[in-house]
Protein backbone atom coordinates (compact mmCIF):
# COMPACT_ATOMS: atom_id res chain seq x y z
CA UNK A 1 0.00 0.00 0.00
CA UNK A 2 3.04 2.06 0.46
CA UNK A 3 4.59 1.42 -2.23
CA UNK A 4 1.40 2.38 -4.40
CA UNK A 5 1.28 5.79 -2.41
CA UNK A 6 4.55 6.62 -3.11
CA UNK A 7 4.53 6.14 -6.88
CA UNK A 8 0.76 7.85 -6.90
CA UNK A 9 2.48 10.96 -5.33
CA UNK A 10 5.63 10.39 -8.46
CA UNK A 11 3.18 10.75 -10.89
CA UNK A 12 1.25 13.47 -9.35
CA UNK A 13 4.65 15.93 -9.13
CA UNK A 14 5.53 14.89 -12.41
CA UNK A 15 2.35 15.73 -14.18
CA UNK A 16 2.28 18.94 -12.29
CA UNK A 17 5.80 20.25 -12.97
CA UNK A 18 5.24 19.15 -16.63
CA UNK A 19 1.90 21.02 -16.55
CA UNK A 20 3.41 24.06 -14.98
CA UNK A 21 6.41 23.66 -18.14
CA UNK A 22 3.87 23.37 -20.48
CA UNK A 23 2.16 26.75 -19.52
CA UNK A 24 5.33 28.34 -19.08
CA UNK A 25 6.11 27.41 -22.52
CA UNK A 26 3.05 28.05 -24.01
CA UNK A 27 2.65 31.58 -22.46
CA UNK A 28 5.89 32.93 -22.18
CA UNK A 29 6.18 36.00 -25.06
CA UNK A 30 7.73 34.84 -27.99
CA UNK A 31 9.19 37.43 -29.94
CA UNK A 32 10.49 35.11 -33.43
CA UNK A 33 7.99 33.73 -35.80
CA UNK A 34 8.79 31.51 -38.83
CA UNK A 35 6.93 30.99 -42.07
CA UNK A 36 6.50 28.62 -45.03
CA UNK A 37 4.43 30.11 -48.26
CA UNK A 38 3.76 29.62 -51.73
CA UNK A 39 1.47 31.70 -54.39
CA UNK A 40 1.98 33.44 -58.12
CA UNK A 41 4.93 35.84 -59.76
CA UNK A 42 4.08 37.86 -62.72
CA UNK A 43 6.70 39.57 -64.58
CA UNK A 44 6.34 42.78 -66.36
CA UNK A 45 8.77 43.32 -69.20
CA UNK A 46 9.16 43.22 -72.78
CA UNK A 47 8.19 39.58 -73.28
CA UNK A 48 4.73 40.66 -71.72
CA UNK A 49 3.08 42.93 -73.81
CA UNK A 50 -0.33 42.83 -72.19
CA UNK A 51 1.11 43.06 -68.85
CA UNK A 52 -0.99 40.08 -68.07
CA UNK A 53 -1.22 38.39 -64.27
CA UNK A 54 -0.28 35.18 -64.17
CA UNK A 55 -2.10 32.88 -61.63
CA UNK A 56 0.22 29.47 -61.45
CA UNK A 57 1.46 28.80 -58.64
CA UNK A 58 4.94 29.26 -59.04
CA UNK A 59 7.12 30.16 -56.11
CA UNK A 60 7.97 28.57 -52.46
CA UNK A 61 9.09 30.76 -49.52
CA UNK A 62 10.80 30.41 -46.47
CA UNK A 63 11.30 33.43 -43.31
CA UNK A 64 12.14 34.08 -39.77
CA UNK A 65 10.37 37.30 -38.43
CA UNK A 66 11.07 38.96 -35.00
CA UNK A 67 9.11 41.38 -33.28
CA UNK A 68 11.39 44.39 -32.64
CA UNK A 69 9.15 47.50 -31.58
CA UNK A 70 5.75 48.49 -30.90
CA UNK A 71 4.61 48.82 -34.21
CA UNK A 72 7.73 47.48 -36.14
CA UNK A 73 9.11 44.19 -36.98
CA UNK A 74 12.17 42.76 -39.17
CA UNK A 75 11.63 39.56 -41.40
CA UNK A 76 14.71 37.76 -43.33
CA UNK A 77 13.24 35.53 -45.90
CA UNK A 78 14.40 33.44 -48.87
CA UNK A 79 11.77 32.05 -52.01
CA UNK A 80 12.48 29.99 -55.08
CA UNK A 81 9.80 31.25 -58.00
CA UNK A 82 9.56 31.03 -62.23
CA UNK A 83 8.75 33.63 -64.02
CA UNK A 84 8.36 33.16 -67.80
CA UNK A 85 6.86 35.34 -70.95
CA UNK A 86 6.25 35.22 -74.33
CA UNK A 87 5.71 36.95 -77.94
CA UNK A 88 3.47 34.29 -78.99
CA UNK A 89 0.93 35.91 -76.67
CA UNK A 90 1.00 39.21 -77.59
CA UNK A 91 -1.30 40.97 -80.61
CA UNK A 92 -2.04 39.31 -83.76
CA UNK A 93 0.40 41.12 -86.54
CA UNK A 94 2.02 43.18 -83.86
CA UNK A 95 5.80 43.69 -83.91
CA UNK A 96 5.91 41.34 -80.48
CA UNK A 97 4.64 38.51 -82.73
CA UNK A 98 6.66 38.77 -85.47
CA UNK A 99 9.55 39.23 -82.90
CA UNK A 100 8.51 35.96 -81.52
CA UNK A 101 10.82 35.83 -78.24
CA UNK A 102 10.41 34.00 -75.14
CA UNK A 103 11.68 32.77 -72.30
CA UNK A 104 11.25 31.28 -68.44
CA UNK A 105 13.83 31.36 -65.42
CA UNK A 106 14.17 30.34 -62.25
CA UNK A 107 15.13 32.47 -59.72
CA UNK A 108 16.67 32.39 -56.48
CA UNK A 109 15.78 35.75 -54.17
CA UNK A 110 17.15 36.68 -50.31
CA UNK A 111 15.08 39.76 -48.93
CA UNK A 112 15.60 41.98 -45.98
CA UNK A 113 12.45 43.45 -44.61
CA UNK A 114 11.53 46.30 -42.52
CA UNK A 115 7.64 45.94 -41.46
CA UNK A 116 5.00 48.00 -39.77
CA UNK A 117 2.38 46.76 -38.67
CA UNK A 118 -0.42 49.27 -38.30
CA UNK A 119 -1.92 47.86 -34.66
CA UNK A 120 0.52 48.13 -31.94
CA UNK A 121 1.87 45.20 -29.90
CA UNK A 122 0.86 45.27 -26.05
CA UNK A 123 2.75 42.14 -25.44
CA UNK A 124 1.56 38.44 -24.79
CA UNK A 125 1.70 36.93 -28.21
CA UNK A 126 -1.18 34.71 -27.50
CA UNK A 127 -3.60 37.41 -26.52
CA UNK A 128 -2.95 38.97 -30.52
CA UNK A 129 -6.16 40.24 -32.73
CA UNK A 130 -7.64 38.40 -34.83
CA UNK A 131 -6.24 40.77 -37.76
CA UNK A 132 -3.49 42.69 -38.21
CA UNK A 133 -2.57 44.62 -41.20
CA UNK A 134 0.80 45.92 -42.37
CA UNK A 135 3.12 47.13 -44.99
CA UNK A 136 6.55 46.08 -45.40
CA UNK A 137 9.64 47.48 -47.73
CA UNK A 138 13.30 46.54 -47.74
CA UNK A 139 16.05 45.38 -50.27
CA UNK A 140 16.61 42.07 -52.18
CA UNK A 141 19.23 40.20 -53.60
CA UNK A 142 18.05 37.90 -56.59
CA UNK A 143 19.86 35.48 -58.79
CA UNK A 144 18.30 34.73 -62.31
CA UNK A 145 18.93 33.28 -65.55
CA UNK A 146 16.79 33.47 -68.50
CA UNK A 147 16.43 30.33 -70.33
CA UNK A 148 15.15 30.19 -74.27
CA UNK A 149 14.12 26.53 -75.49
CA UNK A 150 14.01 25.70 -79.59
CA UNK A 151 12.95 22.79 -80.72
CA UNK A 152 12.91 21.04 -77.01
CA UNK A 153 17.02 21.86 -76.61
CA UNK A 154 17.23 24.63 -73.65
CA UNK A 155 19.79 27.02 -73.94
CA UNK A 156 21.03 29.73 -71.13
CA UNK A 157 20.11 33.11 -72.87
CA UNK A 158 22.97 35.15 -70.50
CA UNK A 159 25.43 32.73 -72.00
CA UNK A 160 24.57 33.44 -75.42
CA UNK A 161 24.72 36.57 -75.38
CA UNK A 162 22.50 37.10 -78.01
CA UNK A 163 22.49 41.37 -78.01
CA UNK A 164 26.23 40.73 -77.89
CA UNK A 165 26.08 42.43 -74.03
CA UNK A 166 26.77 40.60 -70.82
CA UNK A 167 24.95 41.54 -67.56
CA UNK A 168 25.07 39.59 -64.22
CA UNK A 169 23.19 37.10 -62.80
CA UNK A 170 22.98 38.22 -59.38
CA UNK A 171 21.14 42.04 -58.84
CA UNK A 172 19.27 44.28 -56.33
CA UNK A 173 15.99 44.58 -55.77
CA UNK A 174 13.52 46.82 -53.85
CA UNK A 175 10.08 45.12 -52.81
CA UNK A 176 7.30 47.01 -51.43
CA UNK A 177 4.14 44.99 -50.31
CA UNK A 178 1.31 45.17 -48.15
CA UNK A 179 -0.45 42.24 -45.76
CA UNK A 180 -2.41 40.95 -43.10
CA UNK A 181 -2.21 38.11 -40.69
CA UNK A 182 -5.14 36.39 -39.43
CA UNK A 183 -4.88 34.64 -36.26
CA UNK A 184 -5.73 30.72 -36.30
CA UNK A 185 -5.03 29.58 -32.71
CA UNK A 186 -2.29 30.33 -29.97
CA UNK A 187 0.59 29.71 -32.12
CA UNK A 188 -0.45 29.96 -36.25
CA UNK A 189 -1.42 32.72 -38.51
CA UNK A 190 -2.67 32.78 -41.82
CA UNK A 191 -1.11 35.23 -44.32
CA UNK A 192 -1.82 36.90 -46.97
CA UNK A 193 0.59 39.45 -48.25
CA UNK A 194 0.60 41.10 -52.10
CA UNK A 195 4.46 42.62 -53.26
CA UNK A 196 5.67 44.58 -56.08
CA UNK A 197 9.04 44.13 -56.45
CA UNK A 198 11.42 46.60 -58.72
CA UNK A 199 14.55 45.71 -60.15
CA UNK A 200 17.88 47.12 -61.13
CA UNK A 201 18.26 45.63 -64.53
CA UNK A 202 16.04 45.04 -67.69
CA UNK A 203 17.17 41.24 -68.85
CA UNK A 204 14.98 39.18 -66.57
CA UNK A 205 13.80 38.47 -70.00
CA UNK A 206 17.22 38.70 -71.74
CA UNK A 207 15.52 41.35 -74.22
CA UNK A 208 16.61 45.21 -73.93
CA UNK A 209 18.43 46.80 -76.34
CA UNK A 210 19.18 46.04 -79.90
CA UNK A 211 19.98 43.04 -82.32
CA UNK A 212 23.59 42.07 -81.92
CA UNK A 213 25.54 43.28 -84.84
CA UNK A 214 27.98 40.78 -84.07
CA UNK A 215 27.56 36.99 -82.40
CA UNK A 216 29.91 34.87 -81.33
CA UNK A 217 28.22 31.59 -82.68
CA UNK A 218 25.69 29.92 -84.72
CA UNK A 219 23.36 28.97 -81.16
CA UNK A 220 23.41 32.87 -79.86
CA UNK A 221 22.51 33.61 -83.76
CA UNK A 222 19.58 30.99 -83.79
CA UNK A 223 18.24 32.52 -79.77
CA UNK A 224 18.97 36.03 -80.59
CA UNK A 225 16.87 36.66 -83.80
CA UNK A 226 14.00 33.96 -84.43
CA UNK A 227 10.88 36.06 -86.59
CA UNK A 228 12.13 33.16 -89.57
CA UNK A 229 10.39 30.35 -87.00
CA UNK A 230 7.20 31.55 -87.75
CA UNK A 231 7.53 33.17 -90.94
CA UNK A 232 6.21 36.39 -92.39
CA UNK A 233 3.48 37.64 -89.66
CA UNK A 234 3.54 41.50 -90.72
CA UNK A 235 5.96 42.51 -93.51
CA UNK A 236 7.43 45.34 -92.35
CA UNK A 237 7.86 44.49 -88.97
CA UNK A 238 10.22 41.49 -90.82
CA UNK A 239 12.21 43.69 -92.53
CA UNK A 240 12.70 45.86 -89.76
CA UNK A 241 13.84 42.88 -87.48
CA UNK A 242 17.64 42.92 -88.36
CA UNK A 243 21.27 43.52 -86.91
CA UNK A 244 20.93 46.59 -85.10
CA UNK A 245 17.99 47.19 -85.08
CA UNK A 246 15.68 48.20 -81.60
CA UNK A 247 15.19 44.62 -79.95
CA UNK A 248 13.61 45.76 -76.75
CA UNK A 249 12.86 49.17 -74.56
CA UNK A 250 16.04 50.04 -72.38
CA UNK A 251 14.17 52.77 -70.93
CA UNK A 252 12.14 50.68 -68.75
CA UNK A 253 13.86 47.80 -66.14
CA UNK A 254 12.03 44.56 -65.65
CA UNK A 255 9.82 44.15 -62.64
CA UNK A 256 7.73 41.25 -61.09
CA UNK A 257 4.77 41.09 -58.82
CA UNK A 258 3.95 38.43 -56.42
CA UNK A 259 1.13 37.67 -54.25
CA UNK A 260 1.86 35.04 -51.27
CA UNK A 261 -0.01 32.78 -48.89
CA UNK A 262 1.97 31.94 -45.89
CA UNK A 263 1.57 29.50 -42.54
CA UNK A 264 3.28 31.25 -39.80
CA UNK A 265 4.68 29.75 -36.21
CA UNK A 266 5.69 31.78 -33.13
CA UNK A 267 8.95 30.31 -31.99
CA UNK A 268 9.69 29.74 -28.24
CA UNK A 269 11.24 32.75 -26.50
CA UNK A 270 14.47 30.47 -26.00
CA UNK A 271 15.20 29.01 -29.39
CA UNK A 272 18.02 31.27 -29.98
CA UNK A 273 19.31 31.04 -26.89
CA UNK A 274 22.35 28.77 -25.82
CA UNK A 275 20.07 26.96 -23.32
Amino acid sequence: MKKKITTFFLILITTVGFSQNFLSWKYEDRYFSFSVGTGTTTYFGELNTNNSLSFNISQISFGVEARVLNHFGARLEASSFNISGNDNNAPDSSFQKQRNLSFESKNYHFQLHVIYYFKPYSGDYYKRGIFNPYLFTGVGYLNFNPIGVVRGKRYSLREAKTEGVSYKKWITTLPIGLGSKFKINDFFNINLEVSYHFTFTDYLDDVSQNYATELPNSTAELLSDRKNEVGVINQEFYDQIQSGASRGNPDNNDHFLQINLKVEFFLPATIFSKK
